[in-house]
């Protein structure tokens, strides 16, 4: 993964010039997560979205090849959006993750940074994206493995399905709970940018981690994106 620049303050309003630059800006990531393999590397090759690990990692079963999310059904969304607040942590009970959510901005080169790819190392939200729970698509990234093991934060993310919860803890005290709508794989190579990072016209969520490890080539050679609408806010 890459970093992020400073956040926006205040509600995101979707529009299709800010959606193709929210794109524009993060391409890198849909081509990629990466850290630097620790000095001395195991027998199995280290890929793409972590160093080198220790086991077999597996692949996500279902592979859309690069095909566009389904559109989502009309839901309703809570009434009033919340305001902007910097998120804290995120939880996904149904896959076994709880973690506190570092703040991601851009390298010099412009690129996205990543996370830490040391074990126990947090998802991170990048902060040029919406806060989660306001209008438009936040953005929280997640290695699928480590530098030492073959398991990160992200290690189960293609294991979600539709239906199942979403929250993110705010600095403002409050809770956000997003529904997953669909967990779709796609090959770097054909990552649908502006599908994945576009505006919303509702408040929504990615997560997104690399998959499709190849033994070959030691490489991840596909993302998985989580798409998530919010559906309820509490105080947390």
């Amino acid at each position: 993964m890459q970093s992020y620049s400073k956040g926006r303050r205040g509600r995101f309003v979707a529009s299709a010039a800010a959606g193709l630059l929210l794109a524009g800006g993060l391409t890198t990531i849909g081509l990629g997560l990466h850290a630097e393999p620790p000095p001395q590397a195991s027998a199995v090759p280290g890929p793409v979205s972590s160093p080198a690990a220790t086991g077999t990692p597996t692949s996500p079963a279902p592979d859309t090849s690069g095909q566009a999310a389904p559109a989502p059904a009309p839901v309703a969304i809570p009434d009033p959006v919340p305001a902007a607040s910097a998120p804290l942590s995120l939880d996904v009970p149904s896959i076994g993750v709880s973690s506190p959510l570092l703040e991601l901005g851009k390298q010099a080169d412009g690129e996205v940074e990543t996370p830490p790819g040391e074990p126990g190392s947090p998802a991170g939200w990048y902060r040029d994206s919406p806060a989660p729970g306001q209008t438009g698509s936040a953005v929280i990234l997640g290695h699928v493995n480590s530098t030492k093991n073959p398991v990160g934060v992200f290690y189960r993310l293609h294991e979600l399905s539709p239906g199942q919860d979403i929250t993110v803890r705010r600095a403002d005290h409050t809770a956000a709970v997003f529904t997953v709508d669909s967990v779709q794989i796609y090959h770097k190579a054909s990552f649908p940018t502006v599908e994945v990072y576009r505006n919303a016209d509702r408040p929504e969520l990615r997560l997104i981690t690399c998959g499709g490890y190849d033994r070959a080539t030691g490489e991840y050679l596909d993302n998985t994106v989580v798409y998530a609408h919010l559906t309820s806010t509490h105080p947390a």
